[in-house]
């Protein structure tokens, strides 16, 4: 079965899902917290379904042992350090029906993700487990504190006395997992997925569709983002033809990027190498399970250099504010009307389709990102969330309780629906139900303010696909790796260095980082 037949059933049966799931839910999580743990007698097997949502046929129920005691830890507060997205900002205020089922207090701490890793440094540090709760990024946490500072969650998702991940860890996409929550082997369980996030293409559809045969007439092709003839080439000569041709009052520049020194100018680079063939190191799962240091680099490759010159032309073209902008600042243009194109996290989305705090909201269209001559290559960002080691006993199990109900169906698809939502579920079961065929084929294309919150999931999607799909290296070294390349990429673009000089400089210290 082709690639896109396989999405387009996906898409379909989430969609299913969706709706089944709307029409018996009401409009908060708090309402659906309707029924007594003495009312709920749902039970199957010894195992009793859990009173925070009504019995489901669609998707894994959360259950626990029939005599377990979901108050049991009522009193604990749980400090959940995560970065500032949708999962964070829609469990932050609709938090309060785990509460009531539990009596677990939940304070939720978003925050950007430089400072997010900062505080999680200082609390391994000082061991003193002030944060039960972590947003577990695989590249800045996992791979550096899984084993002495993250709980072995199979410890508790295994002991019969507990309540165990609904559905099971393998109802999570096999990939995604093994990035977000194993290190080195699978014998330990160091998260359970929480979000999704992935780089996909954001563009003004409005500007392209009353711009398209001016365009065509001059430079003889269909400019329509997402196809496969949708070149970087072909998006660096649209982004310039915007610049020159559009007036300012309909948008500013063709593009915007995310070249800040920072986090973001390496995913929004590694999109293009990827595309180009390209890659860091080639070492044997470096990109899955990962590695303590890896030892084949790739930098001087000719794919390598490439891409580098690519990305000079890329930023070249884009708005003068693209070397000061991060992931944040790109997104806050594009929603302010300033851009017409822009790589971004698939989580923006319902922000931009919210009329209430974007002028381009019902104006966007979304994308799998330009190919390169190998192919379309779109960044997973997703992280997990675990517990600290470092946490007592009793919160630590009171963690789990919440995990347990954070990363459930029912909780995922509650996330996507919000206003403010559109976070997009990891798990399979959800995208594979049987009620396929009442699916709505168009559900997503009405304007239907309902749906504005899915517009992005076809490309999304589209990006998980094998041939699509990114994940940069998962190294133990890999934040002393990363800031060798996010400094030399920023200076590359600020100084107008030459790709040669760049790639050999990043060579030389990455292999001096092997020999400390």
């Amino acid at each position: 079965m082709k690639k896109s037949i396989i999405t387009t059933i996906l898409l379909m049966a989430l969609i299913s899902v969706f709706l089944i799931y709307t029409l018996n839910s009401s409009s908060t999580l708090e309402s659906k917290g309707n029924y007594s743990l003495e009312e709920s007698d749902n039970s199957n097997g010894g195992q009793r379904i859990a009173p925070f949502y009504e019995p489901s046929s669609i998707f894994p129920n959360i259950e626990a042992p029939e005599d377990f005691d979901w108050r049991q830890f009522e009193g604990v507060t749980l400090n959940f350090l995560v970065e500032n997205n949708i999962n964070a900002n829609v469990l932050s205020k609709e938090s309060q029906l785990f509460t009531e089922i539990t009596g677990i207090n939940i304070n939720i701490r978003p925050m950007d993700f430089s400072t997010l890793i900062q505080k999680i440094n200082i609390d391994f540090i000082s061991k003193t487990g002030k944060y039960q709760l972590l947003y577990v990024d695989p590249y800045q946490t996992l791979n550096r504190f899984a084993e002495t500072n993250l709980e072995d969650l199979h410890r508790y998702n295994r002991d019969p006395s507990l309540p165990h991940i609904p559905g099971g860890i393998e109802d999570f996409f096999g990939e995604q997992i093994m990035v977000d929550s194993y290190f080195i082997d699978e014998e330990a369980l160091y998260t359970v997925p929480f979000d999704t996030t992935t780089m996909i293409l954001y563009y003004r559809k409005d500007i392209f569709e009353k711009y398209k045969e001016a365009f065509m007439e001059e430079k003889g092709y269909d400019w329509t983002p997402g196809q496969p003839d949708f070149t970087w080439e072909r998006y660096v000569e649209v982004a310039d033809w915007i610049e020159k041709n559009v007036p300012d009052d309909e948008v500013k520049y063709g593009s915007g990027h995310m070249a800040q020194r920072h986090n973001s100018i390496f995913c929004d680079f590694s999109n293009i190498l990827a595309s180009y063939g390209g890659d860091y190191f080639s070492d044997k799962n470096i990109r899955m399970l990962g590695l303590r240091e890896p030892r084949h680099i790739r930098v001087l490759e000719p794919n390598f250099i490439e891409a580098l010159n690519m990305y000079k032309k890329i930023i070249k073209t884009s708005a003068p504010e693209s070397l000061g902008w991060d992931w944040y600042d790109t997104a806050e243009a594009f929603k302010n009307g300033e851009i017409a194109m822009m790589a971004n996290w698939d989580e923006n989305a319902s922000a931009m389709e919210n009329p209430a705090t974007s002028k381009v909201a019902g104006k966007v269209g979304y994308g799998i990102l330009p190919y390169g001559p190998k192919r379309s290559a779109n960044i997973f960002g997703g992280s997990g969330i675990g517990i600290n080691k470092h946490a007592n006993e009793r919160e630590k199990q009171a963690a789990w309780l919440f995990i347990v109900w954070a990363t459930a169906p029912q909780t995922q698809l509650f996330v996507l629906k919000h206003p403010e939502g559109g976070g997009i579920p990891p798990r399979e079961s959800v995208y594979q139900d049987e009620m396929i065929k009442k699916v709505v084929l168009d559900a997503i294309e009405k304007n239907d303010e309902k749906y504005r919150t899915m517009l992005q999931l076809p490309a999304v999607l589209q990006a998980w696909e094998e041939e699509n799909v990114y994940y940069r290296p998962k190294i133990g070294n890999f934040y002393y790796v990363e800031q060798i390349i996010i400094k030399h990429l920023h200076e590359m673009i600020r100084e107008d260095l030459s790709a040669e000089d760049t790639a050999r400089s990043m060579y030389d210290e990455i292999k001096a980082l092997g020999n400390k």
